[in-house]
């Protein structure tokens, strides 16, 4: 009976070999998709960072693979070697994390946004039944991240690259102007959220800020605020120590998480007239020619506006620009709050500002000087703080 039926066996036993695996991850898609949830991070969402930091900071680095925070080995005989330091991040494929009775499985993957660049994924996946654990467990972390976590500072030079960290800077300790500061950060927020807009427009998803103003009025300090809110590796070029290929070399190691400082931007240049190696064109090509990287945030900063070229900011390579000025009432209250909070004093102490010019650096050194708020009240002499004319 079974000897007519042999073909047919053959048959079927041929296709569960064929197809049988196809089937089988057929089933198990079907019932993934209906007993599991997953959520999917870009590396330019700040998540990303609070993930890889909170994963290493718990023991999991034998989990991870380096990421290339590393210094440059062009460094001279004369120069102490800087320290090499890297990031780590999930290594490809799932590791597993369990939180309060749940298991969380979290793999990195590439993803190719065009011929030339990739972007880092990370993927999270639980059961239905654990996804509040896993929202939690999110929410924790990056609670942990803003409050713990160091900012990361890349310094280049023509020779030099140094890595190193410090503590992040928040946004409510900058003594500049408050409808700057809102204008300021509502800007870069609707740049962030804007990503599929530009590209729907072809329009190149960068942006530009000029900082200028007279010494001392915070502008290296708003940059690392920014860089900190925004958790962006701080990259600070020094143009002065660069000519055309160090720019370019160091230009090559700006990412889609980058924010880029060129401060002093009037000491490398007297309008178009180069003052150093460094030449005109090739910082102009390098701000939004073909090898400006998507989703970066350059910051230029000077102290003298008025003596750069008008090419090197036009829209497209600063599109905003802020002034920020010498202490207001308000920002000088806000600072002496910072070091003395809930003090009684602090009207007395911004009544007596008048129109004094005194430089946020300068009121800040100050305060730092005073052990408590009576003897900032008791020595404070606006007239001593303020600018020499």
């Amino acid at each position: 009976m079974f000897n007519s039926l042999d073909p047919i066996w053959l048959f079927l036993g041929g296709l569960v070999i064929r197809y049988g695996g196809d089937l089988l991850k057929i089933i198990i898609e079907f019932g993934l998709q209906r007993l599991a949830c997953q959520i999917t991070i870009a590396e330019t969402n700040p998540i990303y960072s609070a993930i890889c930091w909170e994963l290493e900071r718990t023991g999991k680095v034998y989990d991870f693979s380096e990421l290339i925070y590393t210094a440059t080995p062009l460094v001279p005989p004369a120069v102490e070697s800087p320290t090499l330091k890297t990031r780590l991040q999930p290594r490809s494929g799932w590791i597993g994390v369990g939180y309060q009775g749940a298991y969380i499985g979290i793999r990195r993957h590439d993803f190719k946004v065009t011929d030339l660049q990739n972007t880092q994924l990370l993927t999270l996946a639980t059961l239905r039944w654990w996804q509040p654990q896993m929202l939690t467990w999110l929410t924790k972390i990056e609670t942990n991240y803003n409050l713990e976590a160091p900012l990361i500072v890349r310094l280049i030079g023509g020779t030099i690259s140094i890595v190193r960290t410090q503590t992040k800077r928040r946004i409510e300790t900058l003594a500049i102007d408050a409808q700057t500061e809102t204008e300021l950060f509502s800007d870069l927020d609707r740049f962030l959220q804007s990503r599929d807009l530009y590209r729907q427009r072809g329009i190149p998803w960068r942006r530009g800020y000029l900082l200028y103003g007279p010494p001392g009025t915070g502008k290296s300090s708003l940059i690392q605020a920014i860089a900190s809110h925004y958790d962006r590796q701080l990259v600070s070029l020094s143009l002065t120590d660069m000519d055309d290929s160090a720019l370019l070399r160091a230009w090559s190691e700006i990412t889609a998480t980058s924010l880029v400082a060129l401060e002093d931007i009037d000491s490398v240049f007297s309008g178009r007239k180069p003052l150093g190696e460094l030449s005109f064109s090739a910082l102009l090509n390098t701000l939004d020619g073909a090898g400006a990287v998507e989703g970066s945030i350059t910051i230029l900063t000077t102290n003298h506006r008025s003596q750069l070229d008008p090419a090197l900011i036009r829209p497209g390579r600063c599109d905003r620009e802020f002034e920020l000025g010498y202490l207001t009432p308000e920002s000088c209250a806000k600072m002496f709050g910072c070091f003395f909070p809930d003090s009684p004093l602090v009207a007395n102490i911004t009544a007596q500002l008048g129109s004094y010019r005194v430089s946020p650096a300068a009121w800040q050194n100050y305060l730092q000087s005073q052990d408590s708020a009576e003897l900032a009240a008791k020595n404070c002499d606006f007239a001593e703080l303020q600018v020499a004319d």
